[in-house]
């Protein structure tokens, strides 16, 4: 196995939580928004759209991380937990999402799909991780 090879795998499992990590951060902040000022204007649309891009890259990063993983980096002992964190993310997300769904329906400018799309996205992220771990350590093993 390359240098190069293990270095790639690092940088896409990189990416998949910092994305995640991201989009977490920004809806966490727009319901903060919502929940301060009962509305979202057009920046905070932006930002709503942008959270949602992220987790859909999260989506994409860990499931090519699943398809492709050769590297031992998914099964280090700093990162082995990363998929439970981004599905125990993705269900915080979700309760939210559904509770600010039905309590913010009516305030002008939340899109009530975005997030519930974004706690989606981010749970089978945490599975599309679980799932490159386990096809790592699967492969190792039978060497």
């Amino acid at each position: 196995m390359t240098s190069s090879r293990q270095n790639s795998d690092r940088v896409v499992f990189t990416a998949a939580l910092l994305t995640g990590l991201i989009g977490l951060g920004l809806y966490l902040a727009l319901f903060l928004t919502v929940l301060q000022y009962g509305q979202l204007n057009l920046s905070g649309q932006l930002v709503e759209r942008i959270a949602l891009l992220l987790t859909a890259a999260t989506l994409l990063l860990s499931l090519y991380l699943a398809l492709t993983a050769h590297s031992r980096t998914p099964i280090t002992p700093a990162l082995s937990g990363a998929g439970w964190f981004m599905v125990v993310a993705g269900v915080l997300l979700a309760c939210l999402a559904l509770g600010g769904s039905t309590a913010l329906a009516n305030a002008p400018g939340v899109q009530a799909f975005s997030s519930v799309a974004g706690a989606l996205f981010l749970i089978m992220a945490g599975a599309g991780l679980l799932q490159a771990e386990r096809n790592v350590r699967e492969r190792h093993s039978a060497h």
